[in-house]
């Protein structure tokens, strides 16, 4: 005989895990900024799909094992096991985790080789990650003039883009979800994404390897825009724009100009970014910030120490508010 109190509390992990498992697509619904569950190219496409592939794969693995244990918990204790034990251990423990893992592994390099071809027509672009920042450069073409720039990515839309990817101090992780998967810059080595955008659009990008205090703040904006567009913007960017007035004389004074090329100067010590266009970029810092005349006031009174603590700026004293106004609306003329 049964005490129904035992069998209501074997029904409770049941319950338990049909919510559960009604639940799950729901967690799995991310979508938008820096989501790799939304995809805006190819090789994104591909990754995502190899995600939902694994994930219904997995919940059905899953669904099956609690079946069988839930079918061991409330089947009549006295009666005796009709499965035909060897088959059915065969089956389950040798021949289906065989055919699952030979399917994933054929699907998984499919997707793998997919990703790394190589394109004879890809735009390169050279990326190189800081502490904390990213340097980006365009390299000279038959068409183009190089381009430097930094904490921004413009990338023309249905065109491959192939990323020589370096560090210049620490490992750092370069990713743009929406667009593709990660790799590592490793100091000394270059390694190489492949990357395509398939729509216009904006993606935030993140470091995705811990490289020091202010990794979370590691960040940048790529810009998806179409072919005449980038072209375009490009030709733009190849110039850069004049840097005079009374900014300049203080941007010099103060020892700016031995990290930051400026106005077509080249930066003494070159270990800054590049402040040519400064006003067009999208954020502050790196993706510390949006780029508004309040944040760069804010950054420039205090190098970053409040926004971004450790940023690797002049170990000087703090600017008084004319100088700030004044560098400020030097940057703010950078377009």
């Amino acid at each position: 005989m049964r005490v129904p109190a035992v069998r209501s509390a074997r029904e409770r992990p049941a319950a338990c895990f049909l919510l559960l498992l009604v639940a799950l697509p729901g967690l799995a619904a991310c979508s938008g900024t820096q989501s790799a569950l939304d995809p805006h190219g190819p090789v994104a496409d591909s990754i995502a799909t190899t995600w939902w592939v694994l994930f219904w794969g997995a919940g059905a693995i899953l669904a099956l094992v609690m079946g069988l244990v839930l079918y061991a918990m409330f089947r009549d204790p006295e009666r005796k096991a009709r499965l035909p034990h060897l088959p059915f251990l065969v089956g389950a423990g040798l021949v289906f985790p065989t055919l699952v893992l030979t399917a994933l592994v054929v699907f998984g390099t499919l997707v793998g080789r997919d990703i790394t071809r190589a394109s004879d027509d890809a735009l390169v672009i050279e990326v190189t990650g800081h502490q904390w920042w990213w340097e980006v450069r365009y390299p000279a073409t038959a068409d183009a003039p190089e381009v430097v720039t930094a904490n921004e990515l413009h990338l023309p839309v249905g065109v491959p883009v192939e990323f020589v990817i370096e560090s210049a101090d620490v490992v750092h992780s370069f990713w743009i979800p929406n667009l593709g998967g990660k790799v590592d810059m490793i100091p000394g080595r270059s390694n190489t994404l492949r990357l395509e955008a398939s729509r216009p659009g904006r993606f935030r990008a993140q470091c995705a390897e811990f490289c020091g205090a202010q990794h979370s703040r590691m960040g940048f904006i790529a810009i998806a825009t179409e072919a005449d567009e980038f072209e375009r913007w490009r030709r733009a960017r190849a110039v850069a724009p004049d840097a005079s007035g009374p900014g300049l004389a203080r941007f010099d004074a103060l020892g700016c100009s031995g990290c930051h090329a400026l106005g077509g100067r080249p930066a003494e010590g070159g270990t800054g970014p590049v402040l040519a266009h400064f006003a067009e970029r999208p954020t502050v810092g790196a993706g510390a910030a949006a780029n508004t005349p309040g944040a760069l006031r804010a950054w420039l009174a205090d190098h970053g120490a409040r926004m971004k603590p450790g940023s690797l700026g002049p170990a000087q004293r703090r600017l008084d508010d004319a100088d700030v106004e004044a560098i400020a609306r030097l940057l703010e003329q950078q377009r």
